[in-house]
């Protein structure tokens, strides 16, 4: 069968899936796995509805048809399929997947993937953005942003040649209803290590691009634990807000007050926990600038003003563009 060269609508995808043998269930599930993930679990796909004997006829079926291979982990029972060679991805024109390396943890260096395909399979209701051309389009076309304000990391190749890619992490960007019109969601898919530095390193490479939308839009923090889910909040409006988190200047005033009565010789009246904070501050605030602030304090009383918490532009109300997805995955 000749594969297609033209862009084809999922429907049309999915119907021409149809022609390798697959039904019309089936044909969706994987579409939205050569989409999103590249791996799937026989138990994701009972999320369209299907009985366990059902996933077990796609798993065979695929296999039978050499579109996916089997990957068994070392521990446990749980079996990890992978889209396989051009077959698929051919057939749809999309862009083959990094594949997964088999070994010991192959589910947690999978996590990622399986959970984006989680969040996409209860959120098939949006609008995707599938391909990196879609996203780059959408944003400069519709939404006229300038192209340099987009998320773009430069990759070198083998030959010294360098390439530059748009949205390179592939995490879902989808667009639904809001209640100012079409609101446009992305998801940030938290890895097994909950990294919040790898989130932060995100957050700043997006924050141009949420800038340029304003309030258009929501950042869907998914992981399968809640202890990121506070401090990631926290982050992100931190790095979006006009201002950084108040309770940088209390600290500062507090150093001020308790730098101010060590050099009075005062700590009779200090507790240890105030020495302690006095000790720690000297460290910390101890460059020209602060020095100045504090000179400056000292003779007017006034701390000074909240800096920008970065650069640039910023989001209007950063608390209402966050939202969290807990996935309970059943692959652990």
């Amino acid at each position: 069968m000749l594969f297609r060269s033209i862009v084809m609508t999922p429907a049309e995808s999915i119907t021409f899936l149809k022609h390798f043998g697959y039904s019309e269930r089936e044909a969706k599930f994987l579409y939205l796995v050569a989409t999103h993930s590249g791996v799937f679990l026989q138990s994701q796909y009972q999320a369209l509805g299907v009985s366990r004997t059902s996933c077990h006829k796609l798993a065979r079926k695929a296999l039978h048809n050499k579109d996916v291979r089997e990957h068994l982990p070392e521990r446990g029972q749980t079996r990890v399929y992978e889209l396989y060679g051009q077959s698929i991805y051919g057939a749809l024109g999309k862009e083959k997947l990094s594949p997964c390396k088999p070994g010991p943890d192959l589910i947690a260096k999978a996590a990622v993937k399986l959970l984006t395909l989680d969040f996409v399979l209860t959120h098939l209701e949006g609008h995707y953005l599938e391909k990196e051309t879609e996203k780059v389009s959408y944003f400069v076309e519709e939404q006229q942003i300038n192209k340099e304000t987009l998320p773009s990391r430069l990759f070198r190749g083998g030959v010294g040649g360098e390439s530059c890619r748009y949205f390179s992490e592939r995490f879902p960007i989808f667009l639904s209803s809001g209640s100012d019109g079409r609101l446009i969601n992305f998801a940030y898919i938290e890895d097994e290590t909950l990294s919040l530095g790898a989130f932060s390193s995100f957050v700043r490479r997006y924050r141009p691009l949420f800038c340029a939308l304003g309030g258009n839009f929501r950042l869907i923090f998914v992981s399968r634990s809640t202890r990121s889910f506070y401090f990631a909040r926290q982050l992100f409006v931190k790095k979006l807000s006009a201002v950084k988190n108040g309770a940088q200047t209390r600290h500062l005033a507090r150093f001020f007050w308790l730098r101010k009565m060590a050099e009075e010789k005062r700590f009779k009246e200090l507790a240890d926990q105030d020495v302690i904070d006095w000790q720690r501050g000297v460290k910390r605030y101890g460059d020209a600038h602060h020095e100045d602030q504090y000179q400056n304090w000292k003779q007017t009383g006034n701390l000074p003003e909240p800096e920008p918490a970065e650069d640039g532009p910023v989001v209007p109300d950063p608390v209402g563009q966050f939202a969290t997805f807990l996935s309970l995955p059943s692959f652990e």
